[in-house]
């Protein structure tokens, strides 16, 4: 495939994840970096051994394509002007603070066609990528995502923050619009909430009861999907899954069971799970999209759909409080 040129803008705890994820891509060239802190960008570029530039102008003419991993309220601005000089993005989640301006973006793809990849990251975890296949119409969804208190993400909400994560992934699985959402939310250690839990009914009878913290006392992203044939589990912290299927016929290593539908067969399926690096294989996959011209995995308007559902949220946070 054609090496591309790409150019990181944020420099931060992710952005230099992103950086040396970038580095170890055959297929990626990094031409360089911009931050906007010139201590940051001084001490990255000694770090890594790659160059910085000293204006964002800078990096986007040098490059095919631009990697966002800043603060969350200068995506927009940052994705705008990219955009604008015909150069591919990939935005980090969520796409940018407000619908308006995801919207925005959308109607500049019209002049200015170009691919625009979103960074849901967990559309990558090799426990999720295990189970989609098993998935098929889910009647009942719940996810807890718990992790400890981070300064770096005071600027925005829980749901804005970790909760988007399972909230992209429900939209990937529900494949139907929202009909009623009930949320509420806590504020314990910063303006903004720290812990939320949220009822989503979808318009096809799925419900989701999904939660959300940043203050807890141990790591945990999890999520239990619930269908007709299938009860399914995911750990996508310890990459782990587990799928218990309800069969018609006898197969091996199935045990029988008596339902009011007659006799049927529980089966345990631990589904193979490959060890990989879920922000690489998005980045290579953002690649992928550019040189074969093919939409991307997390496009724009997917993005945009989370967004919309992190905002219906807030919203209802905002009215209980």
């Amino acid at each position: 495939m054609t090496k591309l040129k790409i150019g990181l803008a944020g420099a931060g705890h992710l952005g230099k994840i992103h950086l040396k994820c970038i580095l170890e891509n055959s297929e990626l060239e990094l031409i360089g970096f911009y931050d906007i802190h010139a201590e940051t960008r001084q001490q990255v570029a000694a770090e890594f051994g790659i160059k910085n530039y000293n204006s964002y102008e800078e990096l986007v003419a040098s490059c095919d394509a631009i990697d966002i991993v800043s603060a969350t309220s200068s995506h927009f601005e940052l994705a705008q002007y990219a955009i604008q000089q015909n150069k591919h993005c990939f935005i980090e989640k969520p796409v940018t603070s407000t619908l308006e301006e995801a919207r925005f973006l959308k109607t500049l793809l019209k002049e200015h066609p170009v691919k625009i990849q979103i960074g849901h990251v967990e559309r990558y975890n090799p426990s999720f990528a295990a189970i989609r296949p098993f998935i098929k119409e889910p009647k009942f969804i719940e996810a807890h995502r718990l992790s400890s208190f981070n300064p770096r993400g005071r600027d925005v909400s829980v749901v804005h923050d970790i909760m988007i994560h399972d909230l992209d992934l429900i939209c990937l699985m529900a494949r139907s619009e929202v009909k009623d959402i009930r949320a509420n939310g806590v504020s314990l250690v910063s303006p903004l909430p720290d812990i939320c839990n949220a009822r989503i009914e979808f318009e096809n009878g799925l419900v989701c009861n999904v939660t959300a913290s940043r203050i807890s006392m141990k790591q945990m992203r999890k999520i239990r999907i619930f269908q007709e044939d299938a009860y399914i589990s995911i750990d996508l912290l310890e990459k782990e899954a587990q799928v218990i299927r309800l069969l018609d016929e006898y197969q091996d290593n199935t045990l029988e069971i008596e339902t009011h539908k007659g006799n049927k067969y529980i089966s345990l399926v631990n589904p193979e799970i490959k060890t990989v690096n879920a922000i690489s294989e998005e980045l290579k996959s953002f690649h992928k999209s550019i040189v074969t011209d093919d939409m991307p995995e997390v496009n724009l308007d997917e993005g945009i759909q989370a967004l919309a559902l992190v905002q219906a949220i807030t919203k209802q946070i905002e009215t209980n409080q």
